[in-house]
């Protein structure tokens, strides 16, 4: 881990430097990406393979190799950019390492908030403020879905009909107990810690879910898409995360209703 955060500093200098002034152009699919993205993966990409010369890294901006055998890093330099372009501090750098196929180790580093939640298999999940000292962390106790708190990133609802997951999500808004548009990685670090019951996104991609995976699971809670799939994990393009697989399953059905 200590390389890891060693890299994640790096790419702090990058990102917080460019706060309250980044500029965004739009990429092919119609997300928003600024230089600051770019430059900090590049960053993350050389301290990787300083210390790991022989491991792929796979990541947002630059592509690259996502390997099913052996090891295999994936990065996201700015997962919430949409935020980070209003100058919101809901953003974060997400770091996570697959072992055939398999993530094993996550990082969920919230840069603008000085906290970071991160978890290897078997070992915990642990939750690290600056200047602090790690702790661990766990989800809530459960609660039926008409009760639960639950993190959303968006509702766009009529722009999204046309998309699998994009519906779903807008039904599933109106029966959540209390609803949080706490954004991108940020609800599932609050997930992790309890503060949220569930964390829902119905648009998500590898780099996006590979680091979720070990703090969810090693806090105690479960993991899957909107279909209620848990494998491959990787290859799903929603995610529900939930402190226990009950409320797991009540948000899938609420959500094909």
């Amino acid at each position: 881990m200590t390389a890891v955060f060693a890299a994640l500093r790096e790419s702090d200098a990058i990102i917080l430097k460019s706060l309250h002034r980044a500029q965004a152009d739009l990429k092919a699919d119609g997300s928003e990406v600024t230089r600051a993205d770019r430059n900090a993966e590049r960053i993350l990409r050389a301290c990787l393979r300083t210390v790991w010369p022989g491991d792929p890294v796979f990541g947002e901006e630059f592509g690259g190799y996502l390997a099913g055998r052996g090891r295999c890093w994936l990065v996201d330099p700015i997962d919430g950019t949409a935020s980070y372009v209003l100058g919101l501090p809901m953003f974060g750098t997400l770091v996570s390492l697959l072992i055939d196929g398999v993530p094993v180790l996550g990082v969920i580093h919230l840069p603008a908030l000085g906290e970071t939640t991160y978890a290897a298999i078997g070992h915990g999940c642990w939750l690290l403020r600056a200047g602090g000292r790690p702790k661990r962390v766990r989800v809530s106790a459960a609660q039926p879905l008409a009760r639960a708190k639950v993190g959303m990133t968006s509702v766009k609802e009529h722009a999204w009909y046309g998309e699998p997951g994009g519906l779903e999500v807008a039904r599933l808004a109106r029966k959540v107990g209390r609803l949080r548009m706490a954004g991108d990685c940020v609800q599932y670090a609050l997930l992790c810690r309890g503060a949220l019951d569930a964390a829902v996104d119905p648009f998500m991609k590898p780099w996006d879910i590979a680091a979720l995976v070990p703090c969810v699971t090693e806090a105690g809670g479960v993991i899957g898409d909107l279909a209620g799939a848990t494998v491959p994990i990787l290859s799903r393009s929603s995610i529900v995360a939930a402190n226990c697989a009950r409320l797991q399953r009540e948000i899938v059905r609420a959500a094909r209703r």
